[in-house]
């Protein structure tokens, strides 16, 4: 998600994203963090566990942002709009009536 642009002063905010924008990166490699130790331990009571863990990571290389398709999105929605003003009114479905229960 592309949450500010900024083309030589223009500076475009999102609320809370840019609609159509999107960045190109390239995948450098992939990696592990360094490992951490979970030690778990209740007092008194002989329970000791030991497990440890090393986090993936993707190293990136962020290339560019675009913002060209910002406008065709946009363009879209509008039609989709009108088209759905077009459209006739769905009825509400009637409500589903309960029949008393009957003593045996």
């Amino acid at each position: 998600k592309v949450l500010l642009l900024d083309d030589n002063g223009n500076v475009t905010l999102g609320a809370p994203a840019v609609e159509g924008a999107s960045v190109e990166a390239k995948v450098l490699q992939h990696l592990k963090g360094d490992k951490v130790i979970v030690f778990k331990k209740k007092r008194r009571k002989g329970y000791k566990k030991k497990n440890g863990h090393r986090q993936s990571f993707t190293q990136i290389l962020i290339e560019g942002i675009v913002a060209v398709a910002a406008k065709k999105k946009a363009a879209k929605k509008e039609v989709e709009v009108e088209a759905t003003e077009a459209t006739e009114e769905v009825k509400p479905k009637a409500k589903a009536t309960r029949k008393p229960k009957t003593e045996e």
